[in-house]
């Protein structure tokens, strides 16, 4: 049994959904979440906690996932800093002020948790950076605190050592992505408790892939994320960090259902058995480990 506690249902992992797809409840969108429910199923995921996007489209898959024996998480949308990484996401916020107008908005909606993009995705171009931080440390311990307020959990998309160390000294309750991390962030999140979703298929998936596919180009660098990134997992595991699996599945070349299987295989060869990772899952959905046994 499997808990993916990183995808995104409303992305096909061969790129965005097209906008028509997913604003609107029609056909094409429910046979589209049908058959999420029945990859799901095929590979024996359990329970999936979605990553958001722009439509909120995660509020039409829950009851179909849920008919399908799957529990299923949703922040409904994500939040991010107007200008920056994130608008196929979720929601911007512009300032101090927008921050608690937004929250007001969106918790009358009742998510399941709180998602926060803190920065870019790491760069192919430029190894080791992922662009700019968005949201100032006092907006972003705003979020965080207003979610815990709510008795809510957040969700924090963050790369590189300073905006990690940042989310992880704001409150945040996992760390999702995490790439370029450092010594000091592993100890901090060890510290604090808090867990990180590494999810380490997306470049692992881009640097395996046929030299005749159009990312093929991006194989090299992949392979040196992937490579840096499986040595920090190992590292965390080691230190005593709890780490979930996190497929990002519905980012390029990120399979839905295919690619929790392959975001556990990477863990175990991180050093993490089987039994951890899925304790750790229900750690994250706030799930009783023992329902799964019955």
């Amino acid at each position: 049994m499997v808990i993916d506690c990183h995808i995104h249902c409303a992305l096909s992992g061969f790129g965005k959904l097209k906008k028509e797809l997913m604003a609107e409840d029609t056909p094409e969108r429910e046979g589209w979440f049908l058959s999420l429910a029945t990859r799901y199923r095929k590979h024996n995921v359990k329970a999936l906690r979605d990553g958001g996007d722009a439509y909120g489209a995660g509020a039409a898959f829950k009851p179909i996932a849920e008919d399908a024996g799957i529990i299923f998480r949703t922040p409904l949308v994500a939040l991010y800093k107007t200008g920056h990484y994130g608008d196929f996401l979720g929601e911007a916020i512009t300032d101090f002020d927008s921050c608690r107008k937004k929250m007001d908005q969106l918790l009358k909606r009742r998510p399941d948790f709180i998602k926060i993009i803190q920065s870019g995705i790491m760069s192919f171009d430029h190894f080791g950076e992922a662009g700019s931080l968005e949201f100032t440390d006092e907006e972003l311990r705003y979020l965080i605190k207003r979610t815990h307020d709510a008795g809510l959990r957040t969700m924090v998309h963050v790369n590189t050592p300073k905006g990690i160390m940042m989310a992880i000294e704001a409150g945040a309750d996992t760390i999702e992505h995490g790439y370029c991390i450092d010594g000091d962030c592993i100890a901090a999140m060890k510290e604090k408790d808090v867990v990180w979703v590494p999810t380490l298929a997306p470049f692992a998936n881009i640097a395996g892939c046929d030299e005749s596919h159009p990312l093929s180009r991006y194989r090299e660098v992949s392979q040196r994320y992937f490579s840096g990134h499986k040595l920090q997992v190992r590292k965390a595991h080691e230190a005593g960090v709890t780490i979930a699996l996190g497929s990002d599945a519905g980012a390029s070349l990120v399979i839905h259902g295919q690619a929790s299987r392959e975001e556990l295989s990477y863990l175990m060869d991180c050093g993490l058995t089987k039994a951890e990772v899925f304790t750790n899952g229900c750690r994250v959905l706030e799930l009783d480990e023992a329902q799964f046994k019955k």
